[in-house]
């Protein structure tokens, strides 16, 4: 999808839809870069919080990024304690700023580049249980297009994609609930959750040549939830 010796980096890439991700573009013959909270096979460890860790990552042969990075506490409002809150937003709000901010850092004269963050359709739908999430990810859209705005005469584009109930270690244990999968499976038109690889497909798409006149979307992969 990209011409030789280019590369793709994706946070979150250890689990979920970041390896999904990963692993999608790679099949396609991209270089991928994969970075995770925890090091493992293949994978760098890399905190999206660690302002010093995005000054130290290099610009030098990558032509995208997916910010895939991002955490979820479910507890009712009174129950949520700051702590949790404050997990939360700075995983999932400053580690999106400190994305882009490393993107607005190109070098000038360096290729275009293509960045998708992740949101989700929870921003429509506001689950109860989880409002610190809810509001992490309508916090990502306004970054997100934010930064579109201001990168496009830089030839980088951004865009995020809303995914809705995607099949993850995030949200298996509410599928594997009868009563939580009933409900879901009715309010989904496609009755079912989605997988990762549709979420990579997506992802794929915003970082292609195919997408070149895309910016600041917001691209919903939900099987028809938010309708």
């Amino acid at each position: 999808m990209r011409e030789a010796g280019s590369a793709v980096v994706v946070t979150g890439a250890g689990a979920g839809i970041g390896r999904a991700v990963a692993d999608h573009l790679t099949a396609l013959g991209t270089e991928v870069i994969r970075l995770d909270r925890d090091a493992r096979e293949g994978v760098r460890a890399f905190d999206v919080r660690d302002e010093s860790a995005w000054d130290a990552l290099s610009h030098e042969g990558v032509v995208g990024l997916v910010h895939a990075a991002g955490i979820r506490q479910r507890s009712p409002l009174a129950e949520t304690s700051i702590e949790s809150f404050d997990a939360v937003i700075d995983t999932n709000v400053r580690g999106t700023f400190l994305a882009l901010r490393w993107a607005a850092r190109r070098p000038h004269g360096a290729p275009p580049l293509s960045v998708v963050t992740l949101s989700s359709a929870v921003v429509d739908r506001l689950p109860e249980g989880q409002l610190p999430y809810n509001a992490s990810k309508a916090a990502i859209n306004v970054l997100t297009r934010g930064a579109a705005r201001e990168l496009a005469p830089r030839g980088i584009r951004v865009n995020a994609i809303a995914p809705g109930s995607i099949l993850t270690a995030m949200t298996e244990d509410g599928w594997a609930d009868d009563a939580h999968a009933a409900r879901m499976r009715s309010e989904i038109p496609v009755a079912r959750p989605g997988t990762p690889e549709e979420v990579a497909s997506a992802a794929a798409f915003l970082l292609s040549e195919a997408s070149s006149y895309m910016t600041g979307s917001v691209l919903t992969v939900d099987g028809g939830w938010t309708l």
